[in-house]
């Protein structure tokens, strides 16, 4: 991989690359435009066009890295709305960023503990083994032989966050309206400011290994003596990305247990007491291992509900498996799609009908004992409905819709790639008890008044 320097700071140069980007663009649709009007337009120039304009995209935000680069792993989720060759071009923001010098890494590691790595490590691998959005991954080897990923931050990431949510929300107030545009970017802005504190992170391991690891499921540990706020040390975790896994040609069986893995980790997290879950689920965070373990790792994007948002969005969840319409109507309000003070109930009725739609298709997996990913009507039906959504002139939902939102898509994409048959009622039974937990304190609640 070509290295990369030190990333643009400040809010003039990242301005300068945002524009450079949006004029490329624009350049190559105007080219296509012309040769469609001459009768040259096919759909294999439509497709080139895409590609090409994917290329240029990834290509600038790549030395932007930080928020940019988070822009394009959501792009590389979102079959919906853009299409495959844009989609296939930006999976590579998830792990494979070209990265940064080996001198400059080296210079970030002796700033962060007073030491050069080969002071500090047995063996400390100069090719970085991941490169992405916030910082690269170097594999190494610890003086008592323990073997560790070294993750490397990006240096002045932190810095440019707020600069580049400030352009990028100035962008969307011109194309959204919504009520809730400040609460929203207030919200990725504290995720974004979490995840370049690796110290942070570092906490999350912690967390996640002791509450979700298991015999199936393998996570990091964190190594506090040689981890910073920018430099982060963990024990290393085997495995295969999704796509070298997939280029294997994995047995139905494999695809089966792999995908029953990742679907019950997910709802473990979702009906667990903590309200707290992995809020980045993407390929590259997922290693698939030869003992048939399930590897998670980076858990710098991490979210932890209130417990008043977590407790309606179940509620809600059983209100839409029940198809209880009234319960549904007071609990959109309740997370804030519904705004029971608008002048315009003709638009409120149109979003509550588009809700209740998208809910039973996003369910559908838990009506049937078995599910098959490997279903394209189904995945047909729930693109229809992101397009959908997109076409609304309003945004509507709590800020915690956000984290919730890029679970769902997270889920639902890996696993269309994976193409599992997997057994949700175990999911559905634990979804269930902690829903009845819900109403019985709400009971008791009403009772004690």
């Amino acid at each position: 991989m070509k290295e990369r320097e030190e990333l643009p700071t400040t809010k003039l140069e990242r301005g300068k690359i945002f524009a450079k980007t949006g004029l490329k663009v624009g350049g190559n649709y105007a080219r296509y435009m012309v040769k469609k009007g001459l009768g040259k337009g096919s759909a294999e120039a439509k497709k080139e066009l895409n590609s090409r304009n994917a290329q240029e995209v990834f290509r600038e935000f790549t030395k932007l890295r930080g928020t940019a680069l988070k822009l394009a792993q959501s792009m590389s989720m979102d079959s919906a709305v853009l299409p495959d060759e844009f989609i296939e071009v930006m999976t590579q923001a998830q792990y494979s960023v070209p990265p940064m010098n080996r001198a400059l890494v080296r210079k970030l590691i002796r700033a962060a503990f007073g030491k050069y790595p080969e002071q500090i490590f047995q063996r400390f691998g100069a090719e970085a083994i991941a490169a992405a959005s916030i910082g690269q991954v170097h594999r190494a080897q610890l003086k008592d032989g323990r073997e560790v990923a070294v993750k490397v931050q990006y240096p002045n990431v932190r810095d440019t966050i707020t600069s580049d949510l400030a352009m990028a929300k100035t962008l969307v107030r011109r194309m959204v309206k919504t009520r809730f545009l400040d609460q929203y970017f207030e919200e990725i802005s504290q995720r974004l400011l979490e995840e370049t504190d690796y110290l942070k992170e570092s906490e999350h391991i912690s967390f996640f290994a002791n509450q979700y690891q298991h015999d199936r499921i393998i996570t990091p540990r964190a190594i506090p003596e040689w981890t910073r706020s920018n430099v982060l040390t963990m024990t290393f975790v085997e495995g295969i990305h999704l796509d070298a896994f997939l280029a294997n040609q994995p047995s139905q069986a494999e695809r089966d247990s792999f995908g029953q893995l990742l679907w019950d980790f997910i709802h473990e997290q979702i009906a667990g007491n903590y309200r707290t879950i992995h809020a980045d689920v993407h390929p590259g965070n997922f290693l698939f291992r030869e003992d048939g373990k399930l590897g998670v790792v980076d858990f710098g994007c991490v979210k932890t509900f209130p417990q008043d948002f977590r407790d309606n969005f179940l509620l809600l969840f059983r209100a839409q498996i029940e198809r209880d319409t009234s319960t549904m109507h007071r609990l959109y309000q309740e997370v804030d799609i519904l705004d029971p003070n608008a002048k315009d109930q003709a638009q409120q009725d149109a979003l509550f009908d588009f809700f209740v739609r998208f809910g039973q298709t996003i369910l559908e997996p838990y009506r049937t004992d078995r599910f098959d990913f490997d279903n394209p009507d189904y995945k047909a039906a729930l693109n229809a409905c992101f397009k959908e959504a997109s076409g609304f002139n309003e945004v509507t939902g709590s800020k915690h819709f956000i984290y919730i939102n890029k679970v769902m898509v997270g889920l639902y994409a890996v696993l269309f790639k994976l193409k599992p048959r997997i057994t949700t009622q175990k999911s559905l039974e634990l979804l269930n008890r902690t829903i009845d937990a819900i109403g019985n304190k709400d009971a008791s609640l009403v009772e004690g008044v």
